[in-house]
């Protein structure tokens, strides 16, 4: 399906900058839209960064076993563990992998839920070693959504995608977290709500 996708990335430069930099990269997007990303990943990213990877949280459950082959086989690495099952060994070792400047994936409303609220263990891993997180709008038509807690959308064959990479969020150390989850929560709503704005006008375009 992906390479049918016709993908329309906006602010690509954003995530070149931040690539630039010593630490590694906080990608962050929500639950539903992790598919896209897997086209995106596989055709923009790799070519400019052939000797790298992203490595994304994922549960220990059942369902993330699943979701983890499926990222093994598409190239990417995962950390396994979520914030009710191995969530302190999961934090330090995606610490590591920022400090080593490697780039880690997180969906801040999985494994379980509410759609699009975000828990708190982007802002910690952000003040704990001082990288950006990149918040990752990602917007797709036509889609098929299943009935399932997120409402997960599966584009359909030849859809429009569009990735929109928002501005870098950075966490003061001084900053209490339950300020920043709301502030980051906000910021990775705005950028998904922009993508599918951008993708609508320029479907109607």
């Amino acid at each position: 399906l992906g390479f049918t996708y016709r993908i329309k990335v906006w602010n690509m430069e954003t995530e070149d900058t931040l690539k630039k930099g010593k630490k590694g990269v906080i990608y962050a997007f929500w639950h539903n839209r992790l598919l896209p990303l897997v086209a995106y990943y596989r055709r923009f990213y790799l070519p400019r960064f052939p000797h790298e990877k992203v490595y994304v949280l994922v549960s220990k459950s059942k369902d993330g076993e699943m979701a983890a082959l499926m990222l093994h086989r598409f190239g990417f690495g995962t950390i396994r563990g979520s914030s009710s099952r191995r969530g302190r060994e999961a934090l330090l070792e995606m610490v590591e992998k920022v400090r080593k400047g490697e780039d880690v994936g997180i969906i801040p409303d999985g494994p379980k839920g509410p759609r699009y609220v975000a828990k708190g263990g982007a802002v910690v891993l952000a003040k704990v070693t001082g990288a950006p997180i990149l918040p990752v709008g990602v917007s797709a038509k036509p889609v098929k959504v299943f009935n399932s807690w997120d409402k997960f959308i599966l584009p359909l064959p030849f859809a429009q995608v569009g990735i929109l990479f928002g501005e870098p969020f950075y966490v003061a150390k001084e900053e209490e977290i339950e300020v920043s989850r709301k502030r980051f929560e906000k910021a990775l709503m705005d950028v998904t709500k922009e993508a599918d704005a951008r993708l609508k006008a320029e479907m109607e375009y």
